[in-house]
């Protein structure tokens, strides 16, 4: 058996306040990686978004010792992403690209590294990204379990006759939406056992992707899974850390990877996200260690894995996101992320109205900025969605100002 985890950081955060970052990067960051090079035989995947880089390059050092020290040992394997955390499938071609690029230029430029494993922000894919991402030398990305199996067979929710897609997510929601004690106790019992029984059935296997030219192997993170895991560290009741890896070790037959956790780093040591509790990297620590006495069981990176084994099936996935309902809609019904993308919109006339050469790196690092996805999507603090609108309004204010030039010279 094969099994790793995924930690995904974020210092553009939602609900984040930019003066906490301190706070983060003390009671999450640091320790929790210095816990995982602690732990022996153990291999983790990591996703840094270029901007958090950037941020701990330039004020936090240490933290990237520790992720180069992870690096060297053979412990840590970055995986690349969007420089800003975008929506990919709602940015276009070229908007994509520089996401990419620029993401790549900040890990060459901070760790480097050359990343060949794509953690795709919110799990957000569509048909394009297989033969885009291939371009760069990416050989597989991280995908939504829930959303691959939606997908196959494909099925239009949006026609009547079809029955809607229940996502995993769709219980926490009613669990937390539960108003008194014995309600909320009624709803965990129910959602502990739906999702004890379906993460038995959760297929880890790789999958080769079809894209609209090109394919690219997928790596699927059950929802369900990390939602399991997560109830055990918060300490919730009948889901103990012996339960725990007897569902994990289920698993054990199977050749795919097995990846019990996929989240957020910032939920260990700092974000409570349910009653007030707290993950801490000592919790985390005692799953990992269980994790890894499973019997056969080998935690290891991706990169390796594959060298094992190669991926059987091929499949299709279509549009869609990790959201309850596995679509977009989180990032673009908003009013706010409505006018937000109306100014990118202008902004993007402007670049149509210009050469390439004479775009410069500062217009297009604000237009990336305003595209950033917490910003838009879940909760985010007023302070989070208004960069957004500044940098956008930046960005128009600076192409107007070439375009002026420009035209004013021909004339």
């Amino acid at each position: 058996m094969y099994s790793t985890i995924i930690l995904h950081a974020n210092l553009q955060y939602a609900e984040i306040p930019v003066d906490e970052i301190p706070n983060v990067v003390n009671q999450s960051y640091i320790p929790v990686l210095t816990s995982l090079l602690e732990i022996p035989k153990l291999e983790v995947v990591l996703n840094f978004t270029g901007v958090t880089l950037e941020i701990l390059s330039n004020e936090y050092p240490e933290v990237l010792d520790l992720l180069a020290e992870g690096i060297k040992k053979g412990k840590f394997e970055m995986t690349g992403t969007g420089y800003s955390h975008p929506i990919f499938p709602l940015l276009p071609i070229e908007d994509s690209r520089k996401q990419i690029e620029y993401n790549l230029q900040v890990m060459e430029n901070t760790l480097n590294y050359k990343p060949v494993g794509f953690w795709l922000p919110e799990l957000a894919y569509d048909p394009t990204l297989p033969s885009l991402l291939k371009e760069y030398g990416y050989t597989y990305s991280f995908i939504d379990e829930d959303l691959y199996k939606s997908s196959s067979p494909l099925t239009n929710y949006y026609n009547p006759s079809n029955s809607p897609y229940i996502s995993a997510r769709s219980f926490v929601t009613k669990l937390e939406h539960s108003k008194n004690f014995i309600s909320r106790l009624l709803s965990f019992q129910r959602a502990l056992r739906i999702i004890r029984k379906e993460s038995k059935k959760v297929d880890f296997s790789p999958v080769e992707l079809k894209g609209a030219k090109g394919t690219i192997t997928g790596l699927k993170v059950p929802t369900i899974w990390s939602i399991v895991t997560s109830a055990c560290m918060y300490g919730y009741p009948f889901v103990s850390f012996k339960k725990i890896t007897k569902l994990i070790s289920k698993h054990r037959k199977q050749d795919g990877l097995v990846i019990p956790y996929g989240a957020d780093l910032e939920f260990i040591g700092y974000r409570t996200l349910v009653d007030g509790r707290l993950i801490t990297p000592n919790r985390l620590t005692k799953l990992l260690m269980k994790i890894l006495k499973i019997e056969d069981n080998e935690m290891i990176l991706p990169k390796k894995y594959f060298k094992k084994i190669k991926p059987t099936d091929l499949g299709y996935m279509k549009t869609g996101s990790w959201a309850e309902d596995l679509t977009l809609d989180l990032w673009t019904k908003d009013e706010d992320n409505q006018k937000l993308e109306r100014l990118c919109e202008e902004i993007r006339w402007y670049f149509r109205q210009l050469q390439p050469d004479e775009i410069n790196e500062q217009i297009w690092k604000h237009l990336l900025l305003a595209e950033n996805s917490d910003g838009r999507g879940w909760d985010p603090i007023p302070e989070r969605r208004l960069a957004c609108f500044s940098h956008a309004l930046e960005a128009l204010s600076l192409v107007k100002e070439l375009y002026r030039e420009k035209k004013f010279k021909k004339k």
